[in-house]
């Protein structure tokens, strides 16, 4: 299966081609920080699941005053932009920088930790539908009874109308913002090859099994979608009646 190189040629133009693929970026990002301030501004253990160059690493360490972080990033030139994004940050102490993706540090150096608030955009469209099941349930035994997981992904609309109406759009804003052809064919080429839907549906569902409410969509920006979610109820669910 073809991937996206974040330690060559992708990974050094990921800051420019990110404002391309993902529509509303920015935006996306403002509502994060509003979203972690709303409901996790006092965190004491932060886990930051793949943040590609680590933008949104110093207003999360601003978010959360008192809170360590956690920060998961397997590619090795993603890390060290990280690390140049940090270096000017007064906080950066308390980030913990790790070069391993989610399953391999939950089944070493983080196996049995909880996190009261995990983090992890743009990540799961990297998989296909039966990892983002398991890395869905691996974000949801991270995350500590009453904490919440922030998830954004591509996700297409679920009806198949709807869905070819919005990629008709999205195609034409690739056109309007310049994208090259053959960057447009790439594009085209990776649907269901390099990037994956991640149903709305799946997301529910696996929080479900876990005891937990349903997402809460804050965003949508054509197929990017941002959820929050709250483990409460996880306690609960996993104890028998008594």
């Amino acid at each position: 299966m073809p991937s996206l190189d974040f330690d060559g040629e992708y990974g050094r133009t990921y800051r420019k081609s990110i404002q391309d693929s993902i529509p509303g970026h920015d935006v996306l990002h403002e509502i994060a920080r509003a979203a972690i301030k709303a409901t996790a501004s006092d965190a004491k253990q932060v886990l930051v699941v793949g943040p590609g160059p680590g933008d949104e690493l110093p207003n999360l360490l601003n978010a959360c005053s008192d809170a360590e972080l956690t920060v998961l990033e397997p590619s090795e030139l993603m890390l060290e932009q990280c690390r140049k994004t940090l270096s000017d940050h007064p906080g950066s102490s308390r980030c913990r920088l790790l070069p391993c993706t989610l399953n391999a540090a939950l089944e070493g150096e983080l196996n049995g930790a909880r996190f009261d608030l995990v983090v992890c955009h743009n990540v799961l469209h990297l998989l296909p539908s039966d990892e983002q099941n398991a890395m869905l349930r691996e974000l949801t035994q991270c995350t500590a009874d009453g904490g919440v997981l922030l998830l954004s992904a591509y996700s297409e609309a679920e009806e198949g109308e709807s869905q070819c109406e919005v990629f008709n759009v999205a195609w034409q804003r690739l056109v309007d913002r310049g994208v090259p052809e053959d960057r447009l064919e790439k594009i085209r080429d990776s649907r269901n090859k390099v990037v994956f839907s991640l149903d709305a549906s799946r997301v529910a569902a696996v929080l479900e099994q876990a005891g937990w409410r349903a997402p809460l969509q804050l965003y949508q920006g054509l197929f990017i979608r941002l959820w929050l979610c709250r483990a409460e109820g996880q306690a609960e669910a996993a104890s028998p009646e008594t």
